[in-house]
């Protein structure tokens, strides 16, 4: 009890001393700011009293002529301490008389006669005097007293000093009795209340006792800990019965080494009956001395580190049979960091840990499947790039050729590049996990389906509507593609939609289905498409539509605007790469406030529509490309292919020989093809070095690999293009074409766009 009424003393002490420490500092801090005008107020208070009573009285001596009454009152005056000098003074300015006070120190020192200017400089050099003037009635004399503000700055000290000592001695008293309280109203208490509570013993009776005497905050925790302790007991004597009731074996100990009582789950779970455990060492059942040694240490460990908590799992072999168990142990420590009592619960875990071997093995095959889906993309990539070398020269024959005969092998030559292009295809799927049949799908009853479907996922309030425009159902249109590719295209457009129109009172979707025939204005605009003959699908939402500043951004890869948590930003840039692996087109028109509309445009394969634009070739007009690709014979093919439609080439193996060249010929390139993948500094690299020279040069990147694949910022840059190989050789004028009129808009002085052959 001593340490802690110590300990509450010392506390409380310095609390109060801290408080009234900083109030004297702040009275100190006023003091000595307002001193000076305390002063003034007080001077000149004693100088205007005085002056009052005294210019009448020398007004009535001056009547008189009495000069030497005059003289005596103001010696009389000057034996006051704070009076330096009465002084009077002519209408002249001229002291007429002086009256020094000779306690002055130093002594004031007035020879007559004087003028009252210089009295006034003089007084100024007295730091401690001040001058006080009045006019004498009826006379054109003034009185001028000199007031000595020493004995009052004394005075306002002494008395200061004596009020802070007062209120020192005030909190040292207010501190003795606090301790006194203290004492006995908080610590002696608080030292009862711990007694009884130690006291296992103790009756109801002396509780209730001990109650009446203690302070009702004291006894109202008295009577907490009362209800505790019989809410303890109770407990105790139904753990049996909730032993029981635990689907677990639920176990205790006193000892820390044997069993005290186990529930009656241990015939099931452990195949042994409670009884022949009970004063058992622990994991005595488990007929394993060695897994008792590993399990006995981690007990010990933990008892030794403190630990409150232990959780651990160990395999028992059962009648040839492996079981997995988990154990959950709770230890209580008495003061003296003994364990006091031990209580365990024990579960049968095998199916949980099959489980995760099974887990474990889909893991491993997982990450065997995603080694082989490296390997293929790896593979692919080689082929396409043989494919795309194939396929241009393969142009260039048939640019040569007029037998037909010969064109029709060629034809035949065709077929299979675009065979085998299919082929890579299905492998990079697979490289994506994921299996693509694409067959052809009747897009009026896909997209009833559709809707069937969506409608229950989304909220209840969601308006979702289906709308085919006039005569399209009795064409039937139909496109090629993965049907569940396809679906989950629709799905993440879906979902965005509903994402937009969450703060939307009313919120629509719907979703419209026409023909489009796409004009050669439209096909320069999206050089991806891959007929003329297309179906248009139109998904239209109510939204919150889409800012001007982002729209053309919300294609790219990680691109979102969603809090962390609501979005990967890979959504649209899948959706982006699958339209375009179908040779279709996506778009998008939107206002902020007003919805926004996707247009995707798919080609559309009909017998009746056959209208392809993939042998219309746009030719040019002189115009320098540079081709970057470090495959020599789709670098000399491309080349050869690009000067039969009318441009001049320059040709590099690497990135680095195309920064070199670009830099020399800067004047003359208007347009670089550039592969990505490529030894040393790649594609990508090699166009940030060349952006540097020329920061809007049009530059259309190559790959082989999946297009759908999210890839570096700078390939969906505004003055860049994408084309996958292997690629039409029409798709490639297209884009190029594309390309050209971008930069002939941005530079005006070079020549002419030329048109389609």
């Amino acid at each position: 009890m001593s340490q802690t009424h110590h300990s509450l003393k010392k506390d409380l002490t310095k609390t109060v001393l801290l408080w009234s420490t900083s109030f004297f500092v702040l009275l100190g801090i006023i003091f000595s700011l307002s001193f000076n005008t305390l002063q003034t107020y007080i001077l000149d208070l004693m100088a205007d009293q005085r002056l009052h009573y005294q210019v009448h009285e020398f007004a009535k001596h001056l009547d008189e002529k009495d000069s030497t009454s005059i003289r005596e009152e103001s010696d009389a005056l000057t034996q006051d301490s704070v009076i330096s000098a009465i002084l009077m003074v002519d209408a002249s300015g001229e002291l007429t008389h002086i009256s020094l006070s000779k306690h002055q120190k130093p002594k004031l020192e007035l020879n007559e006669p004087l003028r009252i200017d210089t009295l006034h400089s003089l007084i100024d050099a007295r730091s401690n005097l001040h001058l006080y003037t009045r006019k004498i009635p009826g006379h054109h004399a003034t009185l001028a007293l000199v007031l000595d503000g020493t004995p009052v700055t004394m005075t306002i000290f002494s008395t200061t000093a004596w009020a802070a000592l007062m209120m020192i001695m005030l909190v040292l008293i207010s501190v003795k009795a606090l301790h006194y309280s203290l004492r006995h109203q908080l610590v002696e208490p608080i030292e009862q209340l711990r007694e009884a509570i130690e006291d296992q013993h103790l009756g109801d009776d002396a509780i209730h006792k001990l109650e009446e005497d203690l302070p009702e905050e004291a006894s109202n925790i008295l009577e907490f800990f009362d209800q505790l302790k019989h809410s303890r007991d109770d407990l105790r004597s139904h753990i049996p019965d909730l032993m029981e009731a635990l689907p677990s074996c639920f176990w205790w100990s006193e000892d820390a080494k044997t069993y005290r009582s186990i529930s009656g789950k241990a015939c099931d779970l452990l195949q042994i009956s409670p009884g022949d455990l009970e004063g058992q060492e622990f994991w005595h059942w488990c007929n394993s001395s060695a897994q008792m040694s590993v399990n006995a240490k981690q007990l010990n460990r933990a008892i030794a580190e403190k630990v409150e908590r232990l959780d651990f799992a160990y395999q028992v072999n059962h009648h040839d049979q492996a079981h997995w168990f988990g154990e959950s142990i709770t230890i209580c420590y008495a003061k003296d960091g003994s364990p006091e009592t031990i209580y365990g619960i024990i579960n049968d875990i095998s199916a949980r840990k099959n489980r995760q071997q099974e887990e474990a093995e889909r893991l491993e095959l997982m990450h065997r499947l995603e080694a082989t889906g490296t390997l293929v993309g790896g593979i692919a990539h080689e082929f396409n790039n043989a494919l795309a070398g194939m396929n241009g020269n393969v142009f260039l024959i048939k640019q040569n050729t007029n037998d037909e005969g010969n064109l029709n092998r060629i034809r035949n030559i065709e077929e299979l590049i675009d065979r085998s292009a299919s082929i890579i295809e299905r492998m990079l799927a697979f490289a994506r996990k994921r299996s693509s049949r694409p067959s052809p799908v009747h897009l009026i009853p896909f997209l009833n389906s559709f809707h069937t479907t969506m409608l229950p996922a989304l909220p209840d309030c969601t308006r979702l509507t289906l709308h085919f425009e006039k005569n399209i159902e009795a064409t039937n249109p139909i496109i090629i593609a993965d049907q569940k590719l396809l679906q989950e295209l629709l799905m993440q457009l879906v979902e965005n939609a509903d994402f937009a129109t969450r703060n939307v009172a009313v919120p629509s979707i719907n979703i419209s289905l026409d023909l489009f025939e796409a004009d050669e204005e439209f096909l320069h605009k999206h050089p991806g498409l891959s007929s003329t003959a297309t179906v248009h699908l139109q998904l239209h939402d109510n939204g919150c539509g889409i800012a001007d500043d982002i729209k053309d951004r919300i294609f790219e890869p990680f691109f979102t605007t969603r809090e962390v948590g609501q979005g990967t930003g890979l959504g649209l840039s899948m959706v982006y790469g699958y339209i375009n692996q179908l040779g279709g087109a996506i778009d998008v028109q939107s206002n902020p406030g007003n919805g926004s509309t996707f247009h995707v445009y798919l080609p559309c394969n009909n017998d009746t529509q056959t209208n392809k634009h993939e042998d219309t070739l746009l030719s040019g007009s002189g115009e320098t490309i540079l081709v970057v690709d470090d495959d020599i014979t789709f670098r000399e093919s491309t080349c050869e292919v690009l000067a039969r439609m009318g441009y001049k080439t320059i040709s590099a193996e690497n990135g680095t020989e195309a920064v070199n060249l670009y830099e020399q010929h800067k004047e003359d390139i208007r347009l670089i093809l550039m592969d990505i993948l490529m030894p040393g500094m790649t594609g990508v690299q090699a166009s940030r070095r060349i952006r540097k020279i020329t920061p809007d040069v049009r530059i259309i990147f190559l790959t082989a690999y999946d297009r759908t694949q999210p890839l570096e910022p700078e390939v969906y840059d505004d003055n860049a293009e994408l084309i996958n190989k292997p690629f039409r050789i029409s798709v490639l004028s297209q884009a190029i074409r594309k390309a050209l009129q971008h930069s002939a808009i941005g530079s005006p002085d070079k020549n002419d766009i030329g048109s389609a052959s």
